[in-house]
């Protein structure tokens, strides 16, 4: 194995005591959880830093199809039908233990 190179950079003295907490916790020491997580982003495919989190993405696209689907069920010829989908929905949520509200059904 070749020998490590030091690569230093400098954080906030609040940053560096959360970086040396986790590291801790996961019994690493600080060198060796850094590596892993800079060894993760560096194989990440999109390194420019230019598109959201794919949480963010992830949701954004959620609420998108959330908005489209019940739009096309208020406009549907139906008018039962969006109750009916908001009724499904929250039966779905109970059966799989989430919580069901209102506002996440989309029902206003």
């Amino acid at each position: 194995m070749s020998r490590p190179i030091c690569l230093q950079i400098y954080v906030s003295q609040e940053l560096g005591a959360r970086i040396r907490a986790v590291a801790l916790t996961r019994e690493l020491d600080v060198s060796a959880w850094a590596r892993s997580l800079l060894a993760a982003a560096c194989d990440d495919a999109d390194l420019s830093g230019n598109s959201p989190p794919p949480d963010d993405r992830t949701a954004r696209q959620d609420v998108f199809v959330m908005v489209g689907v019940d739009a096309l069920l208020a406009g549907h010829s139906d008018p039962s039908l969006r109750e009916r989908a908001h009724q499904a929905y929250a039966r779905k949520c109970k059966e799989l233990g989430l919580t069901s509200t209102a506002v996440e059904g989309g029902a206003a």
